[in-house]
């Protein structure tokens, strides 16, 4: 048999190549082929959205909604690491590559745009709390806020006027958006511009960022029976996170303060000008922070979010791995050999001790 990944037809990655089957590779190829999975078997996937009153509640999405199309998995074309063509009219320089953008295989039409994130469950801060405590750690790059906001631009392209009118009063007054001091002391200003165009807006929220969790056994390497879930976080709700972790009071502006800054200025240049230059955003505007990622959430806090039933107990059993990753897929992965996992496993080593 050739080696496969379940519901994974047409793509851009060729599975019978053992290349694919690499850690960049695998962490967003198998969560792909977990979605197709259950959206066969009608399993809705865990959706987070914002709620309009400055919170997010927890609903369903299902995997059309996901794919934003109701083709069976066959007739879809899964690109990975491609651009979402249909936001290029939105900026004046380049698009940058997301995780996967779903297609129409026979027209090449782009539906979805789509950020994975495979995250564990729990992670290191809640591993040692009940388990109605677990949370996993979010890592969010500056793809993923690129396109946040292009997102929300898109939805919102039609009320540009409404929302220029929320944020010209405090962004029409910034001389200079490389300025920490200056934008320091705008920080309050924005950040209300923020929660105002959530709240004014929410309604045109869309799935962004797809979050499946695999859940072991506390800290160790097993895998819970129940161990597979998908968690989907709207651009709203991603927003929503961003300006709940930036309200912090510090001297320097943090990163999930800078994240919000460059929201709220991306928004405010697309509603007067029309289209963007993302480079001045998302290049510049570092504050004196390295760019390597736009900010991280420990599941001490993403459990806020994501508590609901299906984060105690993940939908998909571990038996079922064996009909997602197919055609003797599994020999052809190759975990890193880190040497901290490496002594964990070396038990006979402390036996004297």
């Amino acid at each position: 048999m050739t080696a496969s990944l379940y519901g994974i037809y047409k793509s851009n990655r060729n599975f019978a190549d053992p290349y694919y089957w690499g850690k960049n590779q695998f962490n967003s190829s198998f969560p792909v082929s977990l979605a197709c999975y259950m959206r066969d078997r009608q399993i809705p996937f865990v959706y987070i959205v914002d709620d309009g009153s400055g919170d997010t509640s927890i609903s369903e999405l299902s995997g059309s909604d996901l794919f934003a199309t109701d083709m069976p998995n066959q007739s879809i074309f899964f690109a990975f690491e491609s651009r979402f063509d249909p936001y290029s009219s939105l900026v004046h320089d380049s698009l940058k590559a997301i995780d996967l953008v779903t297609m129409s295989a026979c027209e090449q039409n782009s539906f979805r745009p789509l950020e994975i994130k495979l995250t564990t469950l729990p992670d290191s801060a809640t591993f040692d709390k009940k388990e109605s405590e677990y949370g996993c750690e979010l890592v969010v790059r500056n793809p993923t806020t690129r396109y946040m906001a292009l997102s929300m631009v898109d939805s919102c392209k039609k009320r540009m006027d409404d929302i220029r009118m929320i944020f010209e009063p405090v962004c029409h007054k910034v001389r200079s958006w490389d300025n920490s001091a200056e934008i320091h002391g705008e920080i309050p200003e924005l950040m209300e511009a923020l929660r105002l165009f959530l709240d004014s807006f929410h309604g045109l929220q869309k799935p962004l960022l797809m979050q499946p969790v695999w859940k072991t056994m506390g800290r160790s390497p097993r895998l819970a029976d129940n161990c597979l879930d998908i968690f989907v976080w709207s651009d709203f709700s991603l927003a929503r996170l961003i300006m709940d972790s930036a309200n912090e009071n510090n001297q320097r502006i943090t990163r999930p303060q800078r994240s919000a800054i460059r929201l709220a200025r991306f928004l405010y240049e697309a509603s007067t000008r029309g289209r963007v230059y993302q480079g001045p955003i998302y290049d510049g505007m570092t504050y004196g922070t390295l760019n390597d990622k736009e900010f991280s959430i420990s599941g001490n806090k993403t459990n806020k979010y994501m508590r609901c039933a299906r984060l105690e107990r993940p939908v998909v059993l571990k038996q079922e791995i064996k009909n997602i990753i197919m055609g003797g897929g599994q020999r052809h992965l190759s975990p890193e050999r880190r040497f901290d996992a490496i002594i964990f496993y070396s038990i006979e080593l402390f036996k004297s001790q």
